[in-house]
């Protein structure tokens, strides 16, 4: 475990939440640089209470065993419920499985972690996020700075408006994207802005003229790539000069042929001081489906 990992699993209260004390001291601190990797995962939900424990344990010990520095999960953690009582214990339970492991790990708003008008409250009593949000929306978008990397989370599911981000987070990006003096930016939401599979129509793509606005932006600022889950497949893909990766296979009923990226499966990020980074994707029996290498200045290497 490298001193970035000591510090960091020593800082953080339960192994998993993210006191502001820590985003201040340990994020932001120091100017020297080394190579980090961290994990994208997303949709675990299924099995009787509402995960998919089996294939969640698989990637969260993957991850473990590939020496990860923190997990960025790209929501629904779990079936949601209306019933509050059920949604909060199925969220608590996610929760514990994830603590055991001992992995620093931030948390996207999907669909199904918003099934009430209480919803958002449950999930902020359970889980402590960042809190530099705009207001009425902290720790549900959020952002922090890692090594040279900056790292943006997006809610494409506010409670009675899914499928847009809305003028208060787009206001709230650009503001600190202006503010960012990182070499890579990476960006996470929930739902695609270009769904290729089960969630065509009830992404971002639902509001084309608005995923556009928000796509120039992320084109305007060198995003590196939007992660996103909502459809259960892997797929990756190219627009504008910014990278679109659906990751949506940590366990939910597949959308798709294996073919066609239905398969289970979690992300590898490395970054490098030197600049640029590499993806691996892993299914669940720790193969490699598909690995590239992004460079700053000679781009895509397969």
């Amino acid at each position: 475990m490298n001193d970035d990992r000591r510090a960091l699993s020593h800082i953080l209260r339960a192994g998993f939440l993210y006191p502001a004390l820590f985003l201040f001291m340990f994020l932001m601190a120091g100017p020297c640089f080394a190579d980090f990797r961290f994990a994208v995962m997303g949709d675990s939900r299924g099995g009787e209470d509402g995960i998919n424990t089996e294939m969640l344990n698989n990637f969260l010990e993957q991850a473990k065993s590939n020496d990860i520095d923190f997990i960025i999960f790209v929501g629904d953690l779990i079936t949601g419920s209306k019933h509050k009582d059920i949604h909060t214990r199925r969220l608590m339970k996610w929760r514990d499985i994830v603590e055991r492991y001992d992995i620093p790990v931030y948390i996207v708003i999907g669909n199904h972690e918003i099934k009430s008008e209480t919803s958002e409250d449950v999930v902020r009593s359970i889980f402590e996020m960042p809190k530099n949000g705009p207001l009425g929306l902290e720790e549900l978008v959020y952002s922090f700075a890692y090594q040279n990397a900056h790292f943006i989370v997006l809610d494409t599911n506010l409670y009675n408006n899914f499928h847009r981000i809305g003028d208060v987070q787009l206001k709230w990006l650009k503001d600190d994207l202006d503010r960012n003096k990182k070499d890579m930016i990476f960006v996470f939401g929930h739902e695609p802005a270009y769904p290729v599979s089960g969630h065509i129509g009830s992404s971002l793509d639902r509001f084309p003229s608005e995923r556009d606005e928000l796509w120039e932006v992320f084109r305007n600022n060198a995003v590196s790539v939007y992660f996103c889950g909502h459809e259960h497949i892997y797929n990756r893909a190219m627009h504008d000069d910014v990278y679109h990766v659906i990751t949506g296979g940590a366990g939910a009923r597949l959308h798709a042929s294996e073919e066609k990226g239905g398969f289970y499966h979690f992300v590898i990020v490395d970054t490098y001081d030197a600049g640029g980074y590499g993806i691996t994707v892993k299914n669940e029996a720790g193969e490699i489906k598909d690995n590239f290498v992004v460079k700053p200045s000679a781009g895509v290497v397969k």
